[in-house]
């Protein structure tokens, strides 16, 4: 059986298309869109692999960053984790990039992450033990939510990742601050319990797999002291972590050793 159609087959899948991948990877990488079922919503996705594969590749979910259409998962981050020897998976979260729904900034579109999980590990070139997940930014938020909930998770890492949204609203701009309203129903004294069910710092005791913390100390749209705080939550919460910062590096902590720290962080987790 060819890929596209291992890939067709398996369940929750509705529609797949090979893509072309950035030029950038070569010719030993696969690329391909998804619509997913999601509960009652289609969300889009894409998956990236290498093209020899010698046996089953564990998983890896990257949750993207940003809302809506902004900030919109781009296919290049998937196809460098591949490079490295991953099934790599990515949502777009429902209502974004033709999906049905609305998504809730880490309400019910995290259903959509546990779904692809679900589907991560049903593709017969995966490994079936369990995924790696890494989130950024928002998709930090995201990955803290799923590590609370999924025991499938082996180990995950966090990239500028927002962790608690009391503090966000407090230290972001107007257009931010909407964000919240539009998403998430209104302020932190509109919606307390919604901020805090968002705010990993604020139940650390939840989280289960080890968690990878990569923060630059140069971040002004996640501020570095969302980092320290959530390493001192884990640290009271007798969680395995380790926090790693990156001197002057800025939200997209681009110049850094970001990848080769998670990917090492991951292999230090095998299945």
């Amino acid at each position: 059986m060819d890929i596209l159609t291992a890939i067709q087959q398996t369940p929750g899948i509705l529609q797949v298309k090979e893509e072309e991948c950035p030029p950038e990877y070569g010719e030993h990488i696969l690329l391909f869109s998804l619509c997913y079922q999601s509960g009652d919503c289609r969300v889009m996705g894409y998956l990236a692999l290498p093209e020899k594969m010698d046996g089953a590749l564990p998983a890896v979910l990257f949750n993207r960053g940003g809302n809506r259409e902004f900030g919109i998962l781009h296919p290049r981050m998937l196809c460098r984790l591949a490079q490295r020897g991953y099934v790599a998976l990515g949502s777009q979260y429902r209502g974004n990039c033709g999906g049905t729904g609305q998504e809730e900034f880490g309400g019910a579109d995290v259903e959509d992450v546990i779904t692809l999980t679900d589907i991560a590990l049903a593709l017969p070139f995966t490994r079936h033990e369990g995924i790696y997940m890494l989130g950024h930014s928002r998709g930090g938020m995201m990955t803290y939510l799923c590590c609370a909930r999924d025991k499938r998770i082996r180990a995950a890492a966090i990239g500028a990742g927002l962790a608690d949204c009391f503090a966000m609203y407090r230290t972001r701009e107007d257009s931010m601050k909407q964000v919240f309203h539009e998403l998430v129903g209104g302020s932190p004294e509109e919606k307390p319990e919604a901020f805090q069910a968002r705010s990993a710092v604020c139940w650390p005791e939840k989280i289960i797999p080890p968690i990878l913390i990569c923060q630059g100390t140069d971040d002004w749209r996640v501020v570095p002291q969302q980092a320290y705080d959530m390493d001192v939550a884990l640290s009271r919460a007798n969680k395995v972590h380790k926090l790693i910062v990156y001197p002057g590096a800025d939200h997209s902590l681009k110049g850094t050793s970001y990848i080769d720290d998670v990917i090492a962080w991951f292999q230090s987790y095998p299945l």
